[in-house]
């Protein structure tokens, strides 16, 4: 007998029918496919053929207002079998705005009162419950003048912080979405403004706690004794440097070190095709199973990286580097170093054993880190020199938010000033990036 093939809606009746598959969703109730029914309303999305293909044709040249409609339907279904609570990522906006930008009533007679009455049909307009006033819940705020939904920026805020240490790039939020790029770009730029504007109430708070721990603490002057005794279960500060998106010696004419010296001189393009910067220098600071901090900088002078230890890590925290930072013995007492280029005393060996950690002594926090930063940022396959601070500082907010959490850095808790008292004066001042071919 020749075998008859069911038509692909009777097999979705069967399904249906069944009670065992009854007890879960379909995959097209989940958003995962599409629903082919025939018997659902028109709003849902059905197979397209040949047939229904010409027939639509006929209708959207004959009225153009089919069209409008059969667009409509499809942008529903779209929004429909997208499988996103809307609800529910639009609570998390309006979390993070009364969060960490909650806004006051203007009126005298309020004192001052939060605005906390919502309106159900504006999400983005909020009211005083005393003198029943109106302000936006968008000004001011990294959101200000947002176009899009409120639940779309819930989804990145919401997704950046579960799939890290992978980051999220602006391709797949648009495709996540379902939005043009360029608006996926802006989403991903608010945030990285929301990241940057708080990123330093975390300085703030890793300087405490590092100031608190190491009080009144001394390593043994002699550099040649073992730390570990003196350390015990204290965690280990590093600090280093590294390059993101190095210039390869194809792109430099086969040289990969021409000018300057050390890292600077692989994130400068040949002369000969512009000698533009095309590569990130990046200075980071790693508390052990703590904090971490990555500023982009335009080289590994004194005068560049001293300002950015001496805002986060206080005189007397014990400090763990390689042999790039010489002049840190004058700052900072307790600071130790190990050689990576140590040579070895047996003729048989190129390099020393114990090149990587000696006496205790060794920076694999801060290497750790930078090996994480490397293996995230690949997803990105490249980001401009020019916008690199505000992805360094999204990922330092989020590494650093999974050690202190999001609570303590809120308006209610932290509060709209904070103090930098015990900071150094120059610390606080930025530090400039040069971007392009320096004349």
């Amino acid at each position: 007998m020749q075998q008859t093939l069911l038509k692909p809606e009777i097999y979705l009746e069967n399904e249906v029918s069944n009670s065992i598959y009854r007890k879960s969703e379909t995959w097209s109730e989940l958003g995962i496919s599409l629903r082919l029914n025939p018997n659902k309303p028109s709003k849902y999305l059905t197979l397209v053929t040949e047939e229904s293909r010409v027939e639509g044709k006929k209708n959207t040249e004959r009225n153009p207002k089919n069209l409008r409609k059969h667009l409509s339907s499809i942008r529903l279904s779209r929004k429909l079998q997208s499988g996103i609570d809307t609800d529910f990522y639009e609570k998390i906006t309006k979390k993070f705005l009364d969060d960490f930008y909650p806004k006051k009533c203007n009126n005298p007679s309020c004192e001052e009162r939060i605005l906390d009455k919502e309106i159900s049909t504006r999400p983005d307009i909020i009211r005083c419950s005393k003198c029943h006033r109106q302000q936006s819940r968008l000004s001011y705020t990294p959101l200000m003048g947002l176009k899009l939904p409120l639940y779309m920026f819930g989804v990145v805020f919401h997704e950046s912080f579960l799939q890290f240490p992978k980051v999220i790039t602006a391709t797949e939020i648009s495709k996540r979405l379902g939005i043009e790029y360029k608006s996926a770009l802006k989403l991903k730029r608010r945030f990285q403004l929301f990241c940057s504007d708080h990123l330093p109430k975390y300085k703030v708070l890793t300087y405490r706690a590092l100031e608190e721990e190491y009080k009144g603490f001394k390593l043994n002057p002699d550099t040649e004794t073992d730390v570990a005794p003196k350390m015990g279960l204290k965690p280990y500060v590093s600090a280093d440097a590294c390059v993101l998106y190095s210039a390869s010696q194809r792109a430099n004419k086969g040289r990969s070190r021409y000018r300057y010296g050390g890292l600077t001189s692989s994130i400068f393009l040949s002369p000969k095709l512009g000698g533009k910067q095309v590569g990130t220098l990046v200075h980071g600071i790693c508390i052990q199973n703590g904090p971490a901090f990555f500023e982009s900088v335009s080289d590994t002078k004194a005068n560049t990286i001293g300002p950015l230890l001496v805002e986060q890590i206080p005189y007397s925290v014990p400090l763990f580097t390689d042999s790039g930072y010489p002049w840190l013995y004058n700052i900072y007492k307790n600071h130790r170093s190990v050689n990576h280029s140590a040579k070895s005393s047996e003729a048989r060996y190129k390099l020393a054993r114990n090149r990587f950690c000696k006496l205790s002594v060794h920076n694999q926090v801060i290497e750790g880190s930078f090996r994480l930063l490397k293996s995230s940022f690949s997803s990105y396959c490249y980001i401009k020199p020019e916008y690199s601070k505000l992805y360094l500082d999204e990922f330092s907010f989020i590494k650093t938010s999974k050690f202190f959490g999001l609570d303590c850095i809120t308006e209610r808790c932290f509060g709209s000033q904070f103090s930098w008292e015990g900071r150094s004066t120059g610390a606080r001042e930025a530090t400039v990036v040069r971007i392009g071919q320096e004349k």
